[in-house]
């Protein structure tokens, strides 16, 4: 159980907020013209009469000239990320006012403060080229080997069956007039459908769910009573966020578009493991299953922090349950590049599998 701020909980249910669709592309950078910005280092403003559209950004140009080079090759002069905060990423989106140049691209944010994080040290916030998947037929035969066995130790035929899978913690929230218990739950609809949620009791007594929702559709953030579209950029974070934990990749693993390579042997946390490595849309996990009894021991991944920087994270999995014949972890240790991260540490409240739940609660708003 976590003791969170009503300051910590107002930001991140501003996290959703930002990842909404705005109705028409926003102008960039102000009108400054980004091949003139990009090529000779000038704030040089665009005119109305040269314009071109781009994602969600409108671009304005000085010449006819510079427009004709930015429509020629767009991917060179546009903001990069499709506009989400270069600091922070996932579903934050920038303002297209507050802008850097950096090795020759252009990067927005969300706020002063990741403008100047960003600043100071840019490759601490900058995805990284992924390792390359191996494609031979003996990784992948062996992938696939070791997800069966890794389905097995939980329980293979259970596994296969499970229609509906629910997750919930809880933490306290300290207020000046108490404290105040909020429930976080993650849903997930075999096939297709996933949302994350945060029951939140507000100081003026009414409860509000934030969050997120996932379908073949596309996502959205979840505020309250409206539901806002995550841009396509950030949705490949929302199938990362959605579908790294056991369940999910297991129940995925034989679906068309799930890509599946065994990395070999190795040793986490002092235990002795074979790995296999999992993509699926946004998914890029490595479950590490335990050698000898095919429990899956850990999940690795490549991800942000709470501070936005990328690194490596292992979730250690311990106190492992019988649920309705399956053999769950109802505690995750969270490391970032070998140190303990709170932010994604927890310990499960409940699992629930089979459960009845409504169907409108993973379709897409219209």
């Amino acid at each position: 159980m976590k003791v969170t701020s009503f300051a910590a909980l107002i930001l991140l249910a501003g996290s959703f907020a930002t990842a909404q669709q705005p109705a028409a592309p926003v102008e960039a950078l102000d009108g400054i013209d980004t091949v003139v910005l990009l090529k000779e280092g000038k704030e040089v403003f665009g005119k109305q009469a040269f314009r071109s559209e781009s994602g969600r950004f409108t671009y304005l140009f000085s010449s006819a000239q510079t427009k004709a080079e930015f429509d020629k090759a767009p991917q060179k002069y546009v903001i990069q990320m499709g506009g989400l905060c270069a600091r922070m990423g996932r579903t934050v989106t920038g303002n297209p006012s507050d802008y850097i140049v950096h090795e020759g691209k252009i990067y927005i944010f969300g706020s002063d403060a990741c403008h100047k994080s960003f600043a100071a040290a840019p490759d601490k916030y900058l995805p990284k080229k992924a390792a390359p998947m191996p494609r031979d037929t003996a990784a992948t035969q062996r992938g696939h080997a070791l997800l069966e066995k890794a389905a097995a130790g939980i329980g293979e035929a259970k596994v296969d069956a499970i229609t509906t899978y629910v997750e919930t913690t809880s933490e306290t929230q300290q207020r000046p007039t108490g404290e105040v218990k909020i429930v976080a739950r993650k849903l997930w609809r075999f096939p297709g459908g996933a949302r994350a949620e945060r029951i939140v009791p507000m100081q003026n007594g009414e409860i509000v769910t934030f969050g997120t929702l996932l379908t073949r559709e596309g996502a959205w953030g979840i505020g309250g009573q409206r539901t806002t579209p995550v841009i396509p950029e950030a949705i490949p974070s929302v199938q990362h966020d959605l579908g790294r934990q056991i369940i999910p990749v297991l129940r995925s693993r034989r679906e068309a578009g799930t890509t599946v390579a065994s990395l070999g042997a190795a040793t986490v946390d002092g235990v002795a493991v074979e790995r296999v490595r999992v993509q699926r849309g946004g998914l890029d996990v490595t479950l590490n299953v335990h050698a000898s009894t095919g429990r899956i021991h850990s999940t690795t991944f490549v991800d942000r922090n709470r501070d936005g920087q990328f690194g490596e994270y292992t979730l250690l999995y311990a106190d492992f349950r019988q649920v309705d014949g399956l053999l769950l972890p109802f505690e995750e240790k969270a490391l970032f590049n070998g140190a303990p991260d709170a932010s994604l540490s927890r310990k499960l409240d409940s699992i629930s599998v089979n459960a009845t739940l409504d169907a409108a609660l993973f379709q897409a708003p219209r």
